[in-house]
């Protein structure tokens, strides 16, 4: 590593760990890194991590990671499956195709980053952006009725969208969209979805909550401070509905 760009000596123990990866590369088919809850900072260490093209699963969160995620990080590692870089320093945009494969996990949480949420992700079974500054419209590629995702959190950023017409994955476990800018109505698709958690406080949401199927576990926490609501759980409409 003569030539290779120098980082923060708080990677120094990463670096050792990287190099027991990269050793068991070469005799298995896949490969785990998890690092959590330290002191780590500096930018991503794409390049020490290019050769571990095994690696399954990549957790640095909790940390002090600053800059943006390097897209190479998404070509490099063909097997990566499960991507956590939650609770860092984060900044810019999202890079398309950061995992692969099936049962696919994208956690990038508690973060600084800025931009669209890439089309690409709509295959992600658990994708957790929450606490950035997200923008745009995810809902074309993210949402749909075929869409694998079990969870999706995509609370506090400021993504701007009409919900009305939305449809969700029927087998969607786990939605949050709350404090972000979305406008419309609560989608009526969303009386199919069995959620066992579903949070959309603190949007622009206008008009008669849809009754009836599922929706009856859903309490009125769970639509709180939004423009002008109603209907149960909230007061009734006034006018049956704006």
């Amino acid at each position: 590593m003569a030539n290779a760009t120098v980082v923060a000596s708080s990677w120094i123990p990463l670096l050792c760990l990287v190099v027991v990866v990269l050793s068991a590369c070469t005799a298995v088919s896949s490969a785990d890194l998890d690092i959590t809850g330290t002191s780590i900072s500096g930018p991503v260490p794409a390049s020490y991590l290019a050769g571990a093209t095994n690696l399954r699963t990549l957790v640095i969160a909790d940390s002090r990671l600053a800059g943006p995620i390097p897209p190479s990080l998404a070509g490099d590692h063909p097997n990566l499956r499960y991507l956590d870089l939650s609770g860092n320093f984060l900044t810019g945009a999202i890079p398309p195709g950061l995992v692969h494969g099936s049962f696919r996990f994208l956690i990038l949480s508690h973060n600084q980053l800025t931009g669209e949420i890439p089309r690409c992700y709509g295959d992600v079974d658990t994708v957790d952006l929450s606490h950035n500054r997200l923008t745009g419209d995810p809902s074309p590629h993210l949402f749909g009725i075929a869409a694998p995702a079990a969870k999706i959190d995509l609370s506090w950023n400021e993504l701007a969208f009409d919900m009305t017409g939305v449809r969700f994955p029927h087998h969607l476990r786990y939605l949050d969209l709350s404090h972000n800018r979305i406008t419309g109505k609560v989608a009526k698709s969303l009386m199919d979805v069995r959620l066992e958690h579903l949070n959309v406080s603190d949007n622009e949401l206008c008009g008669e909550i849809p009754a009836g199927r599922f929706m009856a576990a859903h309490g009125a926490d769970c639509y709180a401070r939004n423009r002008c609501l109603c209907g149960a759980p909230l007061p009734p409409c006034c006018d049956g509905g704006l």
